[in-house]
């Protein structure tokens, strides 16, 4: 019970700043009653399936920050097509700071950490970075950036996890767009949306 109450404080706080961040971007001042929903349904989501998974709060609240985090970004880059910097570095010293505390933990696990949360960074924007050399226009800077920020933060089975999701939901996205011709091949997707679905996915499925 405790630790639903904290996740659902947690979420509440969230969308809370998310409100502030939005309201002083794009000037909205009315409040997004679905997007307060969907923050708590995810905080109560987290709040009860890591009580079964067994995880403990730590687990919860860092399932919680990044959601969070990218949950921001999707908005921004739905509207603006842009990943903001700001985004990359918080996430990247978020998952610093978490791993630099471990140390009291476990120094050797601290290592094993650091060494498969490098690995993943490297790896997905890596891979990205690939895809955009192939591809040109299709994919951005701030998507390598944000792919390589995300693997440095959930390591390298949940970034697999992130990235199957996150591709599978906008290629069909795609597909749909173009068989009803509300699109075309050429149109620009923000990316970052996706990203966000298939980290909340993965977040409640104990990734």
């Amino acid at each position: 019970m405790v630790n639903l109450i904290l996740c659902i404080l947690f979420m509440l706080i969230a969308y809370a700043m998310t409100e502030y961040i939005y309201k002083k971007r794009y000037n909205i001042s009315k409040q997004n009653i679905y997007l307060l929903v969907i923050y708590l349904l995810i905080g109560v989501a987290i709040g009860i399936l890591y009580k079964v998974y067994e995880y403990d709060i730590l687990k919860s609240l860092k399932a919680l920050t990044i959601i969070s985090v990218v949950l921001i970004v999707a908005g921004i880059d739905y509207r603006e097509k842009i990943i903001p910097n700001e985004a990359i570095i918080s996430i990247l010293s978020i998952a610093s700071i978490l791993i630099l505390i471990n140390i009291f933990k476990n120094k050797v696990e601290t290592l094993a950490i650091f060494i498969d949360s490098t690995v993943a960074m490297i790896l997905g924007a890596g891979l990205f970075a690939i895809s955009k050399a192939v591809s040109k226009n299709g994919v951005g800077m701030g998507d390598i950036k944000i792919i390589g920020a995300l693997g440095f933060y959930l390591r390298t089975y949940a970034l697999i996890g992130v990235l199957m999701v996150s591709l599978v939901s906008i290629a069909v996205y795609g597909m749909f767009k173009i068989l009803t011709k509300k699109a075309t091949t050429k149109d620009e997707i923000a990316f970052a949306p996706f990203i966000a679905f298939g980290v909340t996915t993965c977040m409640i499925l104990g990734f």
